[in-house]
């Protein structure tokens, strides 16, 4: 890492590099603690703030609906006398002079009481003002009958009670309303009566002391909520029972709508709360901050030790050794970790690159040493093949015009003539010379080839020489590498067949990628694992398994002291017939149709053997699958110490 200073490039002292790290960790373990906290934590505060702001606001709305309900008590007390009953009957004075006077308002704390009979008249009612105690007149309640369809009237049974919040146009006012009956609870009804207490704001200024906040109270009806209030009735209705609003950082605004005795929205209660719980939220979270930033500076020093060690030395090291391991070997191997992002991981990853080719240009050149090697065999073999049937050919051709030149066909004719017999004595005699001389001509011509037949059965048997020679180099082990196997797995499914592919599922164990590495020959191991899946897969097709599977896995074996790579391809399909077990890797055998079947496991069997392995099969019999076994050698020494059992010279 370096620092660009104007057009110079300076590099980083690794004493800087540590010091930035220690200040990247400590922000942003600040930065992450503060904004978890702030995230997580305080708006579990403010929630829980909230959740109280609704609380008191309850506490409120249930301090007013206990009002509403001494009232109502109150209401059923009175109405439960016999008094009040004959009250309404006979109008007496004396009920007034002593249960009516003034002194009823002020000891149950009312400002209106309504005495109505049957017909909804008036038989006795005031209405006092709160603060000056003096009678006063509301619309809602006219002095000589009440309306029928008052909501305070119409009581049909004896149990039967109004309660709430009535607005009036001098201000809101709780109300509560019983029938009133002959005697407790029987008889008849025979009026109503009312009762009322102005929600003033002495009142309201009580409900506040008692639920510790600070509570405004306005009537809907008579229009007198301000403007910037109204949206909170928005809310409330669209949303829940309460809206809460911040209107600072200190006080919180609670505000809940409380219903007539109709069910209307009548009046907006609004509750002002200090915010103590953010307050204190706040404090404890820069407590937190302040100890988890402490705590992280004592042990970023821990923590940069383990990370310095991890991220720089251990990986430096790794690649030292893994460097040093390869100078020391013959063989070029992969291994080494190439996920990180900075220079180290960029530095294993070039270097890896460049194992990588070497090892493919290893392998190439094994391959091309092997071709090569036995391309030169058989062009000398073809030479001294081509230079013995030159003069093989030469005697031949020779041997051809010679008989071409015979005349055997005048010698047929002569015997011919001659055992005609009517030929004259001298043409006799001519043609019988004739046919002597031909002879001992013919005898000297099948001299002459016996002799060249017996030169040229002597060029052919150099022939056959030659080409066992070379039948015995291709017989020659084949050049071994270091061979991984998941790689070949791999690329053997690659070659299968995509109809094959398609009709099964193929499952490869971990083993196989854990497995040790093989010494063997790549392309040719690369066959034979796809010859196997070819013939596990075409089983499965036969089968017609619906679910049909191949799985693959790997282990390792000690067979005769050494470590063998043991491989399985299991599968499902048709298996194989207990008498065939012994027979399927012979030259011919095959239980498929197909004319040239039997020749892919014969060359299979050939072909793992010439590779120090074994190869087996086994199966419980007819549709219950089959398993293929594969030993391999894991190292060169075990190849090598085959090769001297065997007595193999590579």
């Amino acid at each position: 890492m370096v620092t660009l200073v104007g057009k110079k490039v300076y590099p980083m002292s690794l004493q800087t590099k540590i010091v930035l790290m220690i200040s990247a960790v400590v922000s942003i373990y600040a930065a992450l603690d503060y904004a978890s906290l702030h995230f997580f934590v305080l708006p579990s505060f403010i929630s829980f703030e909230h959740d109280e702001a609704q609380k008191s606001m309850r506490r409120c709305v249930g301090d007013l609906k206990r009002e509403i309900y001494h009232l109502e008590t109150t209401t059923k007390n009175w109405t439960q006398w016999s008094d009040i009953y004959e009250f309404v009957e006979d109008r007496n004075d004396a009920y007034i002079s002593t249960d009516l006077l003034i002194e009823c308002f002020a000891e149950n704390n009312l400002n209106l009481i309504y005495i109505c009979n049957a017909k909804n008249e008036v038989v006795w009612g005031q209405i006092r003002d709160p603060e000056t105690e003096e009678t006063i007149q509301l619309n809602q309640f006219p002095a000589g009958s009440l309306p029928k369809t008052h909501p305070l009237l119409g009581h049909k049974f004896v149990e039967s009670s109004t309660a709430g919040v009535f607005i009036t146009d001098r201000a809101p006012m709780l109300v509560a309303s019983r029938p009133i009956i002959s005697s407790k609870n029987k008889g008849l009804i025979c009026g109503t009566l009312i009762i009322g207490r102005f929600l003033s704001d002495n009142a309201i200024q009580a409900l506040a002391q008692r639920a510790s906040v600070e509570l405004k109270v306005w009537s809907i009806a008579n229009n007198s909520i301000p403007a910037k209030e109204k949206d909170a009735i928005k809310h409330i209705k669209a949303r829940s029972q309460f809206h809460v609003r911040e209107l600072s950082k200190n006080i919180l605004q609670t505000y809940t709508l409380l219903p007539d005795i109709k069910g209307a929205p009548a009046l907006l209660m609004r509750a002002d709360i200090p915010r103590d719980i953010r307050a204190r939220g706040l404090a404890s979270l820069i407590r937190s901050t302040l100890l988890s930033i402490l705590t992280a500076g004592l042990t970023v020093l821990l923590v940069l030790l383990i990370l310095l060690r991890r991220m720089v030395v251990s990986p430096i090291k790794k690649l030292t050794n893994h460097i040093i391991a390869i100078g020391k070997s013959n063989y070029i191997s992969a291994g080494l970790p190439t996920h990180r992002s900075d220079e180290i991981g960029t530095l294993a990853r070039e270097f890896e690159h460049m194992v990588q080719k070497l090892r493919e240009a290893q392998k190439k050149l094994l391959e091309q040493s092997y071709h090569l090697g036995m391309a030169e065999m058989a062009s000398g073999v073809l030479h001294n093949i081509r230079n013995a049937l030159t003069p093989m050919i030469s005697h031949i051709d020779g041997l051809r015009q010679k008989l071409r030149e015979a005349p055997i066909e005048k010698i047929e004719i002569a015997q011919a003539e001659l055992s005609d017999g009517s030929s004259s004595d001298k043409r006799r005699e001519e043609l019988t010379s004739f046919i002597n001389l031909s002879r001992e001509s013919l005898f000297a011509l099948i001299r002459e080839t016996n002799d060249k037949l017996d030169n040229v059965a002597k060029e052919i048997t150099q022939i056959e020489g030659m080409l066992k020679e070379q039948s015995k180099f291709s017989r020659m082990t084949l050049p071994s590498e270091e061979v991984k196997l998941d790689e070949v797995v791999r690329e053997s499914l690659a070659l299968l067949p995509s109809e094959l592919r398609d009709a099964i599922s193929i499952e490869i164990e971990p083993s196989i990628e854990s497995s040790e590495p093989v010494m063997t020959h790549s392309i040719t191991l690369l066959q034979v694992f796809n010859n196997i899946l070819i013939n596990a897969a075409e089983s499965i097709v036969k089968a017609g398994s619906i679910q049909g599977k191949i799985c693959i896995r790997a282990a390792i074996d000690e067979v005769n002291g050494l470590d063998m790579v043991h491989v399985q391809f299991s599968d499902n399909g048709v298996g194989i017939e207990p008498q065939h077990l012994h027979h399927i890797f012979e030259r011919g055998f095959s239980t498929k149709r197909s004319l040239s079947g039997g020749i892919g496991l014969h060359w299979c069997a050939n072909t793992i053997s010439r590779m120090k392995g074994r190869i087996y099969a086994e199966s419980e019999g007819r549709n219950r699958g089959a398993c293929f076994h594969i030993l391999l050698p894991t190292s060169r020494k075990a190849v090598s110490v085959l090769d001297e059992k065997m007595g193999v010279r590579a």
